[in-house]
This record gives structure tokens, sequence and C-alpha cells, in this order.
């Protein structure tokens, strides 16, 4: 496959011929940073970095759907698919270095560890892969991934059975502290694995599946799954320190649940769920610090954190927003009209970028919200099923909802947008984003440190 280059709506627009390759200041180390987590330890931002300049360098195409965000450690870039492949590119080459394939779909984000690839595939098993070659190096049987799946979910009968959720697009994904892998399944069990062996070290039963991803604060690992609960569990032997319930909801089971990541500072826990909460935890005893009301609509993208303020996207609403990290309250406010379930991420400590579902990408001056730079898909903009209001930017409900189109089929034509299902990411000053429809894209301002 090769590389290629394709015209991009930008504003504003900037051209260039230059072609930059991915490097990143990181080693294949045991403890890897969480999406749209805030850049630990950097105190100034890079005054250089003007995201107002960010360009298309290439784009590559995967023709497959991807929900997984990309990941990239050295000259290494890993998106995973739903197809069932893993693929590897050599992004300073500009060509693909090798893939490995699963006999599902992967939407659980690999982790990059001591030369190892860990992610999980709904086949049923974690992966660990050699990291320069894709050679299997062990494999780990969970009970059995899919998608979330409740009695009378969206209004369907009981005599239907579970009815999957559509819209429950993400798998756990693995994290590797100190030579042991933890994740979730949909087993219902979050599971602790000699990360060099693949040797199960212990397993703890949450009593729902488990698609939230698991973060390390304190030696707990944090996690939650779709009963709206979040578990702080010992790293060592797993057994539980705390536990906090969220929201439930009898009527429409499909909607509980936290599918999102925690994130974490000293002091507390910051999540968000499907009962139309954003919360933060006391982190010593999970005790309620204080919830935002997002008016019921879900929020599924883990947040992004800074020193003083909380950065989050919404779906039915189509906020992005930033709340005060002590108090929850609002500092602004952004309206995106369409679905966020991509996570934010901060760059260079001045600037934090938003994707939505509508194939857009916003850049935000994170301290006032002022947008500095916007990118949509070519299919976002031709929204060729005539799903977007041209007025609102609301998708059409009467075409999407309707009681005779079947909730995969509406999931699909959103998806043809060029949603962004995964969330970006900023590398070495470069910003990484994969739609749902399996395209990669990569920006830069062409003033990036090491640059050719």
């Amino acid at each position: 496959m090769k590389l290629f280059h394709r015209s991009i709506h930008v504003r504003p627009r900037f051209y260039s011929s230059l072609f930059v390759s991915l490097l990143m200041a990181a080693s294949a180390c045991s403890t890897t940073a969480s999406v749209g987590s805030s850049p630990v330890g950097k105190k100034h931002a890079d005054k250089t970095v003007d995201v107002r300049k960010l360009t298309q360098r290439w784009t590559y195409p995967l023709y497959a759907p991807v929900s997984a965000t990309p990941v990239v450690v050295g000259e290494q870039l890993w998106v995973a698919a739903e197809n069932g492949n893993l693929y590897a590119f050599d992004v300073k080459a500009r060509r693909l270095q090798w893939l490995y394939h699963t006999e599902a779909a992967i939407v659980s984000t690999p982790v990059v560890a001591d030369g190892r690839v860990h992610f999980l595939s709904r086949d049923g098993f974690v992966y660990a892969l050699e990291q320069h070659s894709g050679k299997l190096l062990w494999r780990f049987a969970t009970g059995g991934e899919q998608r979330f799946a409740a009695i009378g979910g969206y209004g369907y009968p009981a005599s239907a059975g579970p009815v999957p959720d559509p819209w429950d697009f993400y798998g756990s994904s693995p994290l590797v502290i100190d030579g042991t892998l933890y994740v979730g399944s949909s087993d219902h069990h979050v599971y602790a694995l000699d990360a060099a062996t693949g040797d199960q070290r212990w397993r703890f039963n949450t009593g729902a599946p488990v698609h939230s991803s698991p973060v390390y604060a304190g030696g707990n690992i944090l996690i939650g799954n779709w009963e709206t609960k979040l578990y702080a569990l010992d790293a060592q032997t797993g057994s539980e320190r705390w536990q906090f319930q969220g929201g439930t909801d009898p009527q429409y089971s499909a909607m509980q649940g936290f599918t999102a990541s925690p994130r974490v500072d000293s002091q507390r826990v910051y999540i968000g769920a499907r009962d139309g909460f954003f919360y933060a935890l006391r982190l010593t005893d999970g005790s309620l610090a204080w919830k935002y009301d997002a008016a019921s609509s879900w929020v599924l993208s883990s947040a992004a954190i800074d020193d003083k303020q909380v950065y989050l996207g919404t779906s039915d609403t189509g906020l992005f927003l930033a709340l005060d990290k002590k108090t929850g309250q609002e500092k602004y406010r952004k309206n995106t009209r369409l679905w966020t379930y991509a996570s934010p991420v901060i760059a260079e400590n001045r600037y934090v970028f938003a994707a939505t579902m509508a194939g857009e990408i916003y850049a935000y001056d994170k301290n006032t919200g002022q947008e500095q730079w916007y990118y949509q898909t070519v299919e976002g903009r031709r929204d060729i099923n005539d799903i977007v209001d041209n007025h609102t930017g609301k998708l059409r409900s009467e075409k999407l909802f309707a009681p005779d189109v079947q909730m995969q089929a509406a999931v699909e034509q959103v998806k043809a947008l060029g949603a962004f299902v995964a969330s970006p990411i900023w590398v070495n000053q470069q910003l990484i984003a994969v739609s749902a429809n399996g395209n990669i894209v990569l920006f830069d301002t062409g003033h990036r440190k090491g640059a050719d």
C-alpha cells in the first residue's frame, strides 16, 4: 500500500509540500500515558507552536472502520481496526511495516511496553506481539468479548432477548505497570496478567461487562463497568479498596454504565457516564466531591485535565465543556452541535483538541475557549446521506431514528460522515487522527523541533 495526498478543508488553510517524519520522545517503557491526559511535568508552553498553521502532511486509507485510538512510540504508529487487523507503520519511510490479523474487531487501544504491543480483540483474546516484527508472543483467553446487550434495550420487547447496543464502540484498553498488564472484559472481569508471559495473576468479578479502560493511581487500579460502578482495586492482589455507584436506568438499561476511562490527579478521579453526569470523586475513598449535570446526555469521552480545569464532550447536547476542577462549575462551553465520543487531548499546555461525530476537529485555546483551528473530513462536508440539518448542524432524527430504521443502520450512516470515534493524539507537535471509516490523517505546523 502507498501513502497518498488529497485535498482537505482546513480553516485557515495553508499549503506545503514538506513531509515530516514522526518522532516521539518516548521509549517503550512499562508505563504509558493515558489518552487525553495533560502533559505531566510540562510547565511552559512551546511558543513556537501555532496550531492555526496546522497543515495536513499525509493520509492513509485502511478501508476498515476504526474505533480505537492510535498509538505512537518512536517512529512506529499502530492503528487497530474493526476488520481484525492491527497495523504497524514506519512513518518515516511512509509505509506499512507489518499487520497482524485477529478473528474479530479490535476496538481496544494498543499499549506498547518493553518491546511488546498488547491489545484486546473481540475474538476473546488479549494479545502480545513483538513490537518491531508483529510476531505473536502470547495470547490470553477471556470469557468472550462483545458489545453490551440488555433485555428491553432501546424499547424492544423482552421477548426479543438481549439487544446489542450498536453505540457501544469500545473495548477495554490494556494498561501495563511494572510488568503487569491490567484489562477489563465483557465477561465481567478485570484481569491482571504477567505482561511478559500472559499468565494470570488475579481477576476480579465486577458483575457486569467492563469496557472502560484501567488507570493506575496510588497502588490501585481504577476501572468502571456497565452497572455504572467505578472500582478501586489493589494493583497487587485485586482486592476491592472502594467502589462508587453512579446512576442507573431501569427503563432503558442500555443507557447506563461507565465506558470512559477515569482520569486522575493527586486528589480526585474524574469520569463521565451514560447516566448523564460527569463525576469528580475523592481518590482516597471514592466519595463524591462534585458532579456535573449533562442534561441527560451521555458523557462517553474520557476527560482531559490540567492543573485547573477538566475538559470533556457530550453526546446528545453536542457540547465541549471546560469545568473547574475544584467545583465542577462551567468555565466555558462550545457548541459543536454533534455528538462527541472521542476524548479531547491537550497540546503544548496551550490548546485542547476536540473531535466530533460530524468528522470535525476543533482546536481551542484551553484557557479561553477561543477557536484556533478547524478541520472537517471530506465525507463530513459532503454528507451524502443528508443526515445533518444544514441550519442547526444537528442530526436529522426523523431520518436516523424513525421506527422503521434499524439502529445499526443509523450507526453506519453516522460513520459515513467520516466521524471521529477514535480520539486524536498529539505527538511531538503533530496531530494524528483516524476517522471511523479508517482514514489516517497527520497534521503539523512545519515548525516541529527536529523537523527535516
